[in-house]
């Protein structure tokens, strides 16, 4: 079987869970990559990507739902699907779909901050210690 798979390893920015038809819910995930490279003069650039994956496993979206928040590590693999719509102008217009299925993976690399710990962060306070743990939805 022939198969368009991608793996992305990033920090999560925007997440919604939605629910879908039979009771299911889904998970809209926005996943932030980065790349790094040197220039001739020795600065280095920093250029930031933003991907939106679906996760519609059961499994894959409790995990998000329960332990995700903005900041998490996510290493996340699934399929590559093509997708279209039709615009306001009426012109076809083509995407690429990032989507987490039953055979995909959703691994949390690190814990993003709590919402309060990280208004004590930009407050100045003092950092707080936090251990990162490997959670993956089977």
């Amino acid at each position: 079987m022939d198969r368009a798979q991608f793996e992305l390893i990033g920090n999560v920015g925007k997440l919604e869970i939605k629910s879908i038809k039979d009771n299911k819910k889904l998970a809209i995930v926005s996943i932030a990559t980065s790349e790094r490279w040197k220039t001739e003069g020795g600065d280095w650039n920093e250029k930031t990507y933003w991907h939106r994956v679906a996760v519609f496993a059961p499994a894959k979206v409790a995990l998000i739902e329960s332990a995700v928040q903005k900041g998490t590590r996510l290493r996340l693999v699934g399929q590559i699907r093509p997708g279209s719509w039709e615009d306001e102008r009426g012109q076809t217009r083509y995407t690429v779909e990032f989507v987490v299925t039953g055979f995909g993976e959703v691994e949390i690399l690190a814990r993003g901050k709590p919402k309060a710990e990280a208004a004590e962060r930009d407050a100045d306070a003092a950092p707080k210690s936090s251990k990162s743990s490997r959670k993956k939805a089977a």
